[in-house]
């Protein structure tokens, strides 16, 4: 958690320093599709869900309340939890309780009925696990997952997993942090135990990144499943706007055109980048977006970043 935080100060940082009242250059986006019954577009929803807080990680239960897991933005940097029965209207969080992980929207059951939940650990350089039969309760699994890759240059940043239409259990990550910075993906056919690493520059950015730096690759990865073995997968870059890639069978991605959101959605808050969006499906059948948004703030004041919302129109 900790270096996402960093890894999020530092995309702000580029887009002209922590301490600066400037909106960020993004410059001219390129222009949306008219085409709303596609899915992809998403309306800014006014003010903010959560107030000093990044990393959301939402979850809609089966009476349609959205559960979501957080991160407070100042120290003492605690995993918060709150419940929201429309999901704009959050409660004061709580410190989450790692006993019960039943909401977790990071929770993937293999297809053998296995839930695990991964993680980064930096001390092994690789994917470890925890397991469950309920869902609720995990236990460490013990040993590695998977060990980096040597292109990932001994470091892995924002990663998801997801079983894919062939019962395959697909991991999304990014690597070289200080090289390409961008996404690649590994494979397990044995219930998420081993990985072997399926091929990098899943989306097509590597040229690009090693011609103008990292920060021009799409990041802050996190997919939705669709109709069938459809996936959308949305991303970051700059800090500027959510793009979408879709696929059909979770092996090539397609970008589609325009972008999702961006920093100018949002015309009643002055918004500096946006970070880590998730997606969840609505009773309703529509999605939302919960992404972490940095506000634009008088120089020298601190660093200040919210939990913000999008839903596509009824």
């Amino acid at each position: 958690m900790h270096l996402k935080i960093v890894s999020a100060f530092a995309a702000v940082v580029a887009l002209g320093g922590s301490g600066s009242a400037q909106l960020s250059p993004c410059g001219s986006l390129p222009a949306n599709p008219d085409d709303p019954g596609a899915g992809l577009t998403f309306v800014a929803d006014p003010g903010v869900r959560v107030d000093h807080a990044v990393l959301p990680k939402p979850f809609v239960d089966d009476e349609g309340r959205v559960h979501l897991f957080y991160q407070r933005e100042t120290p003492p940097i605690l995993d918060m939890y709150a419940v929201s029965a429309d999901g704009l209207t959050f409660p004061a969080g709580r410190e989450q309780q790692s006993s019960d992980l039943r909401y977790h929207p990071f929770r993937v059951r293999m297809p053998n009925g296995v839930w695990r939940m991964f993680s980064w650990d930096p001390r092994q350089l690789a994917i470890t696990s925890r397991s469950s039969g309920d869902g609720a309760s995990f236990g460490d699994d013990g040993g590695v997952r998977y060990p980096l890759h040597e292109s990932d240059r001994g470091w892995m940043g924002i990663h998801e997993e997801y079983v894919d239409g062939q019962g395959r259990v697909v991991m999304l990550y990014l690597g070289d942090r200080y090289g390409l910075n961008n996404l690649r993906r590994a494979v397990s056919v044995d219930q998420g135990w081993t990985f072997a690493f399926d091929r990098g520059d899943v989306l097509g950015d590597a040229a690009i990144a090693r011609d103008h730096g990292p920060g021009h690759a799409f990041v802050d990865q996190k997919s939705i499943a669709l109709d069938g073995a459809a996936r959308r997968l949305f991303v970051m870059k700059q800090g500027c706007a959510i793009y979408s890639f879709l696929t059909s069978d979770g092996d090539q991605y397609v970008q589609e055109p325009g972008w999702r959101v961006s920093i100018n959605s949002w015309t009643d808050l002055s918004l500096r980048s946006l970070h880590d969006p998730v997606v969840v499906r609505l009773p309703d059948g529509r999605f939302r977006m919960y992404l972490a948004a940095s506000l634009n703030a008088p120089a020298g004041s601190p660093l200040h970043q919210v939990v913000v919302s999008a839903t596509p129109p009824p």
